[in-house]
């Protein structure tokens, strides 16, 4: 069997594909000899629209918040320059603040003066009220207690005298009031609210602090004959009625509606109306020992009578003298 022999032209036409196929191979990608030979300058990126939807674009942002992090500059805080202070300037700031606070604690001091000066006025006002009470209230309870005395007196006469008496209805009268006990009271509420509070040193004048003082022991020493005269009274009481005829003393009393009364009312002990029983009334049956311990009894009561008169009258006289000072002092108008 004869070959036959290949032509050109046949080799040319078997060389044909094998060119087309290179080029569209061409078309889709060069050669890495080809893409070398190229400079990067030349080689053209497609590019992105950066507001296309779809995962591009957001690789696209990405990139973009990626790049502007890396190529931000940072920011950087300084601090900032201090001046350097001088000894000078130190000493007149901490002079400065020791001016403020020295102004302020002295404003404070100021306040609280003003507020204590106010205080002791009104205190002083009031005591200087109760002082006048007092004085107008012992000027009733002194003379009372005087006139006591003198009952005490003509009772002792009545008993002393031998049966039967004259005016036996004027003995059972003094009788029936010979176991009254009454007792002042001072009108002291400001200075015992001034003691108890620790306000007693509001009161500037040392003077009138002592006489004050001065006065609540003259007040004390009077409750303690006070005392004495209630246990004397006591004494009394069984030996006035084994003496005297009791169903007359209860005939005696006429009791009213007591409304407070008078100051004199009280003092004397006459806070019932008491009237003298009719006829000439006698003791009943007594022992020469009975009308004798009786007596002593009533002299007794009578000394504290006395006593009491005493430390009173101490009393209105330092009232007095402090309601004086407490006018000059404080220059307040007389009452």
């Amino acid at each position: 069997m004869s070959r036959r022999k290949k032509s050109p032209e046949d080799g040319n036409e078997n060389q044909e594909p094998r060119i087309k196929s290179q080029e569209s191979a061409g078309e889709n990608s060069a050669p890495d000899s080809y893409r070398d030979g190229i400079p990067n300058s030349e080689i053209k990126t497609p590019e992105i629209d950066p507001l296309a939807s779809g995962p591009t674009s957001e690789i696209q942002e990405l990139l973009t918040a990626n790049s502007q992090l890396q190529t931000d500059p940072m920011e950087v805080h300084h601090h900032p320059e201090v001046e350097k202070k001088g000894l000078k300037e130190y000493f007149l700031e901490g002079l400065m603040i020791f001016l403020a606070v020295t102004m302020g604690f002295f404003a404070e001091g100021y306040r609280e003066h003003l507020s204590e000066h106010s205080k002791e006025g009104e205190y002083i006002i009031n005591i200087k009220k109760d002082l006048v009470a007092d004085t107008a209230n012992l000027g009733v309870w002194i003379p009372a207690l005087y006139s006591r005395m003198l009952g005490f007196d003509t009772l002792i006469n009545y008993l002393e005298t031998p049966a039967p008496v004259k005016d036996g209805s004027n003995m059972y009268y003094l009788a029936r009031y010979a176991t009254r006990s009454t007792v002042f009271e001072p009108t002291d509420n400001s200075i015992q609210e001034m003691k108890s509070s620790g306000n007693l040193r509001l009161i500037r004048s040392r003077e009138i602090v002592n006489d004050l003082m001065n006065f609540e022991r003259a007040t004390a020493q009077y409750n303690h004959l006070d005392d004495i005269a209630q246990r004397e009274d006591l004494l009394t009481y069984p030996l006035i009625g084994q003496l005297f005829d009791a169903t007359i003393f209860n005939k005696m009393v006429i009791y009213k509606k007591y409304v407070g009364g008078a100051e004199k009312d009280y003092a004397t002990g006459q806070r019932n109306v008491t009237i003298r029983p009719p006829g000439n009334p006698q003791l009943r049956s007594a022992t020469r020992d009975q009308v004798n311990l009786l007596i002593y009894y009533l002299h007794q009561r009578k000394s504290t009578f006395m006593g009491e008169i005493h430390d009173l009258d101490d009393q209105r006289k330092l009232a007095t003298s402090i309601i004086k000072k407490i006018n000059k002092e404080y220059r307040l108008e007389d009452e």
